[in-house]
């Protein structure tokens, strides 16, 4: 804009002047007519991209889930066929971690929802950062998540989620009147298997993390799921209020 002011004040001071040189108006009409077209360009190149971040961001509340921003079931549902698919025809690993809150029920109940949002917030949080870029993190169910773990064998996947036992564990959450939540998860672990067809693994996975919740919760099991497989974790803290305090509810 100010290079086409610029432009038409001086073809007007050209006009106006006692010698008019035709020159000095064809460059200054030139000049003015080249800005209008880079303003109009520009002015087409930001509506553009107004538009494109627009349909990126409508695309991503399609698969997001708006709270955790982990991916959601439709997703899951698009993406699961493709990478097996991928996985058994690359002969490449694949595992799954679906991880369940411990007593979160109870956090609801006592709490609150808008709490129970921000615990499910914090958790997401620590998974989606403790995850590689490459892994599917999808919020699976209310107070569950689900880690496709790609290029992931069992032992890799096992150590992924015993890291994230110890963050969870080990965190807390900033409640309103400045209290801190400490909150525990259980986790089943499994792996893609030649003989079974499609998302078996996940079940596997949900199977190990029912035993995990059975077998005293804020542990990992892996599949198949039995007792022998419990790793080693302490038996209490399913929700710590005021972590001083270390009372087990």
């Amino acid at each position: 804009m100010l290079f086409m002011v610029g432009y038409a004040a001086f073809g007007i001071l050209s006009s106006t002047s006692s010698i008019v040189r035709i020159t000095d108006l064809i460059v200054s009409t030139i000049l003015l007519a080249g800005g209008a077209f880079v303003l109009i360009v520009a002015q087409l190149s930001a509506s553009t991209t107004r538009d494109i971040v627009r349909i990126a961001k409508l695309e991503s509340d399609v698969i997001r889930d708006p709270l955790t921003g982990a991916f959601n079931r439709r997703y899951l549902d698009q993406m699961i066929d493709a990478e097996v698919a991928i996985a058994r025809r690359t002969e490449r690993p694949l595992s799954a971690l679906l991880i369940d809150l411990d007593h979160f029920k109870h956090v609801n109940d006592t709490y609150g929802h808008p709490v129970g949002d921000l615990v499910l917030k914090h958790v997401a949080g620590l998974i989606l950062h403790s995850c590689r870029t490459s892994d599917r993190v999808v919020r699976y169910g209310g107070e569950e998540f689900l880690v496709v773990a790609l290029d992931s064998d069992l032992d890799d996947v096992s150590t992924l989620g015993e890291r994230l036992l110890h963050q969870i564990a080990g965190g807390s959450i900033l409640l309103p009147d400045n209290t801190q939540l400490k909150v525990t998860a259980s986790i089943g672990a499994a792996c893609l298997r030649k003989d079974t067809d499609g998302d078996d693994f996940i079940t596997r996975a949900d199977e190990a993390l029912y035993v995990a919740k059975q077998t005293g919760r804020n542990r990992l099991c892996t599949s198949p799921a039995v007792a022998s497989q419990v790793s080693a974790k302490p038996e209490h803290v399913g929700i710590l209020r005021d972590p001083w305090l270390a009372q087990a509810i």
